[in-house]
């Protein structure tokens, strides 16, 4: 296993380059995460996703000299901050299709909401709620990490179809009915790719070796 985010902040602040490189690996997925959830349908329409997430990162290269946080929350926070200063820029270079209407961007500030969708029993219950009833104890690395971390990264593993309806599901509060007219497949056929990718996503947490 390699370093953990504590001893690549340090590394890259004693002058390793690499350690830094490293550091942006680590949190890439987290950051998709963040930018995906950032992104209203109008903007969605008009970047790519893996755009935005590659210039967030040469922001936290050009910056990190700046930030002074000690902790992965902090390190957290400061990344979402980027990325927020990113699509407020994005934002403002594309206002004409903000001016335009449709769905409004999820506030960066905010905290990062993977609330259940409208199919869920009883109102639904967020991701890492349900991930966490599925454990006695959490597991010695996500007693470490941030688990919105953990969480992009473990969705980053699923399979592509998998992922996407977990997604759509939990963040962007689609039905499975909506789910499946949106990918071309049946409502029943969305409810065992979702049970199937909420058994491999508790699969990663309940696993600590399969964590990063």
């Amino acid at each position: 296993m390699g370093s953990g985010p504590i001893e690549l902040m340090a590394e890259a602040r004693a002058g390793r380059p690499e350690a830094l490189g490293e550091l942006c690996a680590l949190y890439r997925n987290y950051m998709r995460m963040v930018v995906r959830t950032g992104l209203g349908a109008k903007l969605r329409e008009r970047v790519e996703l893996s755009d935005v997430v590659q210039e967030a990162l040469v922001e936290v290269v050009r910056q990190f000299p700046q930030f002074t946080g000690e902790n992965e929350a902090a390190l957290v926070g400061w990344l979402r901050r980027l990325v927020g200063q990113k699509l407020a820029d994005l934002g403002r270079y594309h206002s004409r299709a903000k001016r335009s209407g449709g769905a409004a961007d999820i506030a960066l500030d905010a905290p990062l909401d993977l609330g259940g969708g409208p199919d869920s029993a009883g109102g639904g219950g967020r991701m890492l709620d349900m991930l966490s009833l599925s454990q006695t104890s959490p597991s010695e690395a996500a007693s470490r990490r941030e688990l919105t971390v953990l969480l992009a990264d473990a969705v980053a593993g699923l399979a592509e179809g998998e992922a996407e309806v977990l997604w759509l599901y939990h963040a962007e509060n689609l039905s499975f009915e909506s789910i499946g007219d949106r990918l071309g497949v049946s409502r029943k056929s969305i409810r065992g790719i979702y049970a199937r990718g909420l058994r491999n996503l508790k699969r990663t947490f309940d696993s600590p070796g399969q964590l990063p």
